[in-house]
């Protein structure tokens, strides 16, 4: 009877242990998966993070493109805004009979905004510094010759040799140059004569320039 009772002990006993066995498998099991879980929730976590840094990154990039255009923009209106309008336009040849080396005068002025250009002399001074375009169109009687050049104080920027031998005709010449504040700009004919009209319906020609940047 003593024995019955002891092995039924140890079988409880075994029982007993064998359940916190079972227990101890299961806590593990469990503490695993969310271990597991854990981990993939913190990649998920980073893969993320690493999405948004780039976003981040693409927005800053993004943002600072924009920020540098509208720089751009704003120094180029500056630009526009700080500078003078100063343009001329010219027409009607004087001296239809031009010498050499006579300065061509056009006496009528359709614009001369900043005042810079003068029909008694036939000079534009430039009130300030920077980059002009000049240009000039002139008309010529068929059989005679027409030579001339856009001058910036005493040196030729442009030169023109106009002839035909069967028709009136118009030719024209243009220069883009630096021309510093007191500078002067003019008309020359380089070869001509007093005894001959050159120029043909002198109120189509014409003289012009402008201002188109400013140079300090």
């Amino acid at each position: 009877m003593l024995g019955a009772n002891l092995f039924g002990l140890l079988c409880v006993a075994a029982l007993a242990y064998g359940d916190k066995q079972v227990d101890k498998f299961e806590y593990h099991a469990k503490l695993l998966e969310k271990m597991i879980h854990i981990e993939k929730k913190m990649e998920r976590m980073e893969n993320d993070l690493k999405q948004a840094k780039t976003e981040v990154n693409i927005f800053i990039n993004d943002q600072t493109n924009i920020l540098e255009n509208k720089t751009a923009e704003y120094e180029l209106l500056e630009g526009k805004v700080d500078l003078p309008i100063i343009a001329f336009n010219a027409y009607q040849v004087l001296d239809t009979t031009p010498e050499t080396n006579q300065i061509m005068i056009w006496q009528h002025i359709r614009l001369n905004e900043g005042n810079a250009y003068d029909n008694v002399v036939g000079k534009f001074k430039a009130p300030v510094s920077g980059l002009y375009h000049f240009a000039v169109h002139i008309c010529n009687y068929s059989g005679q010759v027409i030579t001339y050049a856009i001058v910036l104080d005493g040196t030729y920027m442009a030169q023109s040799y106009k002839y035909d031998n069967a028709i009136n005709e118009c030719g024209s010449i243009s220069a883009i140059t630096k021309v510093t504040t007191g500078q002067m700009v003019w008309v020359k004919c380089i070869s001509g004569s007093a005894s001959t009209t050159q120029i043909w319906n002198p109120s189509m020609s014409s003289f012009t320039g402008a201002l188109i940047h400013r140079v300090e």
